[in-house]
């Protein structure tokens, strides 16, 4: 591992964040290994990294060699955990293909993708506990138990996923809910872990974790505005644009569209063809529902740097505004 001058940086906390996951599944024998590093390789946005470091208290000083070592294993955790989940998503989607590469169920099975997202379940875990060794025991334990119960939310948001499957008379608080389970419990554990190792108190840790949870929706959201977006969005997403049309799963912009075209709600109750997409897609954009659901994120990411400017002085409000920038900045 390299050491605390060379992770000083954005780009270089990150290239150690990856480095940290490499390795965590080298030196591993097996097909299910084989396919647990695929994900990986093929990288990704690696928003949750970030926010483990942009969550730094200012007392802690930019290149600490202590915190940055902890943040690195918790940043490490946390993707580890996303990535996980990803899998599993993936077999309950029947998803062929994740971030332009072929999924690990497509490849090696139900089974080994099964297997795969439980190692790195697993190996997030067993790299965050070794942040002890760098800021002790008491830290480390308060950063685990964030994650363990995010890890739950995560899983639960999942079931709701399921049981919300083609069921577009959902509301919007319920779509909300299922977000905030999905997405914004990372984003909301990983700001947490980051201020909680650097020695925060649990009061200033739990409003970044409020931050977190906001940036996580309109995050959410702006992705659910390019999946009902034209095939220029494709490069974006490393997938076909209309997934979630296929998959049956309801979102902002088919809500939002719904009331103006409440036709639109038996189609989505249905499974739908791959040539029935294209003009779905262009009934909930005629219908309004990009354009409202795109002003509910920007609305969510305002809210969420609201919610830290009092932190500013002992923490940096700068980043936190750019972090939550970049969850919308998709959408222009």
């Amino acid at each position: 591992m390299t050491g605390a001058a060379a992770i000083a940086t954005s780009a270089s906390f990150l290239e150690a964040v990856d480095e940290h996951m490499v390795e965590l599944l080298a030196h591993r024998d097996g097909v299910v290994a084989a396919a647990a590093r695929r994900p990986i390789a093929a990288g990704g946005k690696r928003l949750r990294p970030l926010l483990v470091r942009a969550a730094r208290p200012l007392a802690v000083d930019e290149g600490d060699a202590s915190f940055d070592q902890a943040a690195v294993r918790a940043a490490a955790a946390i993707e580890l955990v996303h990535t996980a989940s990803l899998v599993h998503d993936d077999l309950l989607d029947d998803a062929s293909v994740r971030r332009g590469e072929p999924t690990i169920g497509a490849v090696d099975g139900r089974t080994v993708a099964v297997a795969a997202g439980d190692l790195l379940f697993s190996r997030a875990f067993a790299t965050l506990v070794t942040a002890r060794e760098f800021v002790g025991d008491e830290l480390t334990l308060a950063a685990t138990q964030v994650l363990a119960r995010s890890s739950k939310l995560l899983a639960e948001g999942e079931a709701l996923q399921a049981r919300q499957t083609r069921r577009p008379g959902i509301t919007v608080d319920e779509y909300l809910n299922r977000c905030r389970l999905k997405t914004g419990a990372l984003f909301s554990a990983a700001l947490q872990c980051g201020a909680l190792l650097g020695g925060a108190s649990d009061e200033d840790a739990a409003v970044l974790g409020q931050f977190g949870d906001l940036v996580g929706l309109a995050f959410q959201i702006a992705d659910d505005v390019l999946d009902s977006g034209d095939p220029s969005t494709e490069a974006v997403l490393g997938k076909r644009p209309g997934a979630d049309l296929r998959d049956g799963t309801i979102t902002l912009p088919m809500l939002a569209a719904l009331a103006t075209d409440a036709a639109l709600a038996d189609a989505l109750a249905a499974p739908i063809a791959d040539d029935e997409v294209a003009g779905l897609l262009a009934r909930i954009h005629a219908a309004g529902g990009l354009e409202a659901a795109r002003r509910t994120a920007l609305q969510l990411a305002d809210e969420a740097v609201a919610l830290v400017e009092p932190l500013a002085g002992r923490f940096d409000v700068t980043r936190l505004r750019a972090i939550a920038a970049r969850s919308v900045d998709r959408l222009y």
